[in-house]
C-alpha cells in the first residue's frame, strides 16, 4: 500500500492488525497534530497517536511493546507507548 504523506515525508510505516501505522519526518511538521497516525486499507485517517506535551512529534523509530501497543521516543525526551486501537497515550516517562 502506498501511504500519501500528511504534511512532510514518510519514514516508517507499520502494518498492524488495526491499520498501518505511519510517522512521518517531524522536521516542518505541524505542531498541531501528531506525526504518528494510523491509516486504513483505503489510506483514511483513523486517528493521531496522543503526545506527552503539546506541540510534541515522535523522532525516533517505532519499537513493538506488544500485540496492541508500540512505544516511540519524542523530540522532548519521552518514552512513549501508545494504544494501537485508538492512538491513547498509555505511558510516557521523561528520559532525556
Amino acid at each position: 500500500m502506498d501511504i500519501t504523506a500528511r504534511h512532510t515525508k514518510v519514514v516508517e510505516t507499520i502494518q498492524t492488525q488495526y491499520g498501518v501505522l505511519v510517522r512521518e519526518d517531524y522536521y516542518g511538521y505541524p505542531q498541531s497534530e501528531s506525526n504518528l497516525y494510523m491509516v486504513d486499507s483505503r489510506g483514511a485517517l483513523l486517528w493521531f497517536s496522543e503526545r506527552a506535551i503539546d506541540g510534541d512529534s515522535y523522532a525516533n523509530p517505532v519499537r513493538q511493546s506488544s500485540e496492541h501497543s508500540v512505544k516511540c521516543a519524542s523530540w522532548n525526551g519521552f518514552d512513549c507507548e501508545i494504544d494501537l486501537k485508538n492512538g491513547k497515550l498509555l505511558h510516557a516517562a521523561f528520559s532525556k
